[in-house]
């Protein structure tokens, strides 16, 4: 069993928000500069009255600007995450993918997310590409902690609004993921 000790304290608490953190447990509070605050934040305007219609979004590959698909985005962010390089940072690359293994943070975020079905009004295959989405999401987080020498600041976005309760489901304003906005999905 692989210990999450040997990670960095940066990768793991993305790893302990994975395991122990709320998901979409209240509304939303905006941020800005990397801290919560209360009122307006330069995010997009949450244009969706519930979850299903945030999950079609998502899903939308023929999204019209000023909006984007976010997973290009995503793919566009990934794409600055170097290889491992040396070593050591093999070995930890190599220990961070068994760790996910290991816990399996789909499964994880599966059951938190299945207490709350009912609330979130979700059919089982959206819950379960809800999950997959999150940990998928969550995973690129970490591991772009984990690999770059700097902080990403695309993944860092998107953990902030995770950790506020917000989920990112599109992006506004450039096909770059240097540019633009998370469209995010916010419980009222």
């Amino acid at each position: 069993m692989t210990s999450k000790e040997i990670f960095s304290l940066d990768v793991r608490e993305v790893l302990d928000y994975i395991e122990h953190g709320d998901i979409l447990k209240r509304p939303y509070l905006p941020f800005a500069d990397g801290v919560a605050v209360d009122g307006a934040a330069s995010e997009a305007p949450n244009p969706f009255t519930n979850l299903e219609e945030a999950l079609i979004f998502y899903q939308d590959e023929d999204v019209e600007p000023p909006f984007y698909f976010l997973l290009d985005i995503t793919a566009d962010a990934s794409g600055d995450i170097p290889p491992a390089s040396g070593e050591e940072q093999r070995s930890l690359a190599q220990a961070f993918i068994l760790y996910e293994e290991e816990q399996d943070f789909y499964g994880i975020m599966k059951n938190k997310l299945e207490g709350m079905v009912d609330e979130l009004r979700l059919k089982p295959d959206q819950l379960n590409h809800l999950a997959d989405i999150i940990s998928g999401d969550l995973f690129q987080i970490a591991r772009a902690r984990l690999l770059c020498k700097e902080p990403h600041p695309y993944f860092e976005s998107m953990f902030n609004v995770y950790k506020n309760q917000g989920m990112p489901v599109g992006w506004i304003g450039s096909e770059s993921a240097s540019e633009g906005r998370f469209v995010i999905y916010r419980r009222s």
